[in-house]
């Protein structure tokens, strides 16, 4: 018999349950009949198992055999392919992973995606406790993320900058004086109220610019009640400046944006993102119970971040830090890190990065962040006075201007008989000489009315829209004046 057919013991079994039913049988061989067909039966049963796993292991086998010539024919026939088509396949087959894998896909819906964030965003609050990746995800992600669309210049605000490499993350500028900063975003809210004057058509032209502030808890128990009030005012306007080409990405310590001065009114205005143990707490006070599964998400992830306050809750992937399973306070390795692009145009007065009046403060650990004589306009010095309008001097020192090639032609040119009016650019808005810095189109304007030999008082009325008196506005219109005069005498 062929122990491994088992339709011979399934024959069998039959077999010996006929015997066991047979009638004159004795009670006892139809027991041992009966036995004997459970037996066969069995071992059938067992048998036929066997051959079923053999048989599905060989047809696994051969399509195994069978993909790896497939395989082989497909990379065969990529390589006949033209460059261009290969790659165009491999992005292809890349983006079909990334959706299939991608945390914001339908699957995951309750995820924020950030990628919507420069279209749907204003001002932007990040708010965490040490470790959470707070500077990785504004400086290597969120940043870099709003300038992909539109270059931008570029500055940080942060008491420990000489320390905390932004230049590491591509920022040159950065400011840690307290007063300076304050006084930076004093500068920020003017120009958004010059932007504010201008012309839809005008506004294009000017490029983005984009506010880093760090350590803002920082900078409030370093000032008093007045300079604390006055920078919540300022940060207030400008989470609301994006339609002016504005962006603020400002960075507290934890959810309470009481904590730095901003009413409820101005955090409704800005998207706040928040990670740690403030996603817990904004959670709670968005009205998710702690059984709710977004609770308890955040509860079991080591980098938890949600979005809010502009936008409806929502709880999102940590950009830079979601890959790690546990949380560490001295910081583990972002990931997604980009560079921002940043814009060649420069009209920030701070920290400017030139070529022609630059020096470099090298701090023990290596930063070699870019600072320069800003050349803002002090009331406090010599040099501007009432007396004489023909050809006084300045006491002060002027400043060569970062733009000096660009305002090489401008020099050289010389005019006759023409009308002081007649060189004011059609929509010209009075520039604002208490701002702190000249742009190269208001310096322009100045050489072309003091090469036709304009007087001082109609330069100055025609150019910053003040007249002649001892309010501060005209003094510095003044020492502008007076600046730009001596600026052309040295080339000259």
């Amino acid at each position: 018999m062929d122990n491994k057919n088992p339709l011979i013991c399934l024959i069998g079994s039959a077999g010996c349950l006929l015997i066991a039913l047979h009638g004159k049988q004795s009670p006892t061989g139809a027991m041992a009949a009966s036995l004997g067909g459970v037996i066969l039966a069995q071992t059938a049963m067992s048998k036929a198992s066997e051959r079923f796993i053999d048989d599905e292991v060989d047809v696994i086998l051969r399509n195994v055999e069978i993909s790896k010539f497939e395989l082989a024919a497909q990379s065969e026939l990529a390589a006949l392919l033209p460059q261009e088509v290969q790659e165009e396949v491999q992005a292809t087959v890349v983006d079909i992973q990334a959706t299939e894998t991608s945390p914001n896909t339908s699957k995951n819906s309750f995820y924020y995606d950030f990628s919507n964030l420069p279209s749907e965003g204003n001002g932007v609050l990040v708010g965490a406790g040490p470790g959470y990746g707070k500077t990785s995800m504004v400086a290597g992600f969120f940043v870099p993320l709003y300038t992909q669309k539109s270059p931008a210049e570029v500055i940080v605000l942060d008491p420990d900058s000489n320390v905390n490499r932004w230049d590491k993350w591509g920022y040159e500028r950065a400011l840690n004086d307290y007063d300076e900063i304050l006084k930076c975003l004093q500068w920020f809210v003017s120009e958004k109220e010059r932007r504010k004057k201008l012309k839809d058509y005008q506004l294009k032209k000017e490029h983005d610019l984009i506010l880093i502030w760090d350590e803002i808890n920082d900078c409030r128990r370093n000032w008093n009640k007045k300079d604390q009030d006055e920078a919540a005012r300022c940060l207030g306007i400008l989470l609301n400046s994006r339609k002016y080409k504005i962006t603020v990405f400002a960075m507290m310590q934890d959810a309470n944006v009481e904590a730095i001065g901003i009413s409820k009114k101005c955090k409704d205005q800005a998207v706040i993102i928040l990670s740690g143990k403030a996603t817990l707490d904004e959670a709670s006070a968005s009205g998710v119970k702690v059984k709710d599964s977004r609770y308890i998400e955040l509860a079991n992830t080591g980098y938890p971040c949600v979005v809010t306050g502009a936008l409806s809750f929502k709880l999102a992937i940590h950009p830079t830090h979601g890959h790690h399973s546990e949380y560490e306070r001295t910081g583990k390795p972002p990931a997604n890190i980009m560079k921002p692009i940043i814009s060649d145009k420069q009209i920030i007065p701070f920290v400017r990065v030139s070529i022609n009046n630059s020096e470099v403060k090298e701090a023990d650990n290596g930063n070699n962040i870019i600072h320069t004589d800003t050349g803002r306009f002090d009331l406090n010095k010599e040099g501007a006075s009432d007396e004489g309008e023909g050809e006084e001097v300045s006491e002060t020192a002027p400043v060569s201007h970062p733009d000096a090639e660009k305002l090489e032609g401008i020099f050289s040119k010389g005019y006759s008989d023409v009308a002081p009016s007649a060189l004011i650019p059609d929509g010209w808005i009075a520039a604002d000489p208490l701002a702190g810095y000249l742009s190269t189109e208001v310096r322009g304007v100045l050489v072309e009315l003091i090469n036709i030999n304009c007087g001082k008082q109609k330069a100055i009325e025609l150019v910053f829209g003040v007249s002649k008196g001892g309010n501060n506005k005209y003094k510095a219109a003044r020492y502008w004046y007076e600046e730009v005069k001596i600026s052309i005498k040295g080339k000259k």
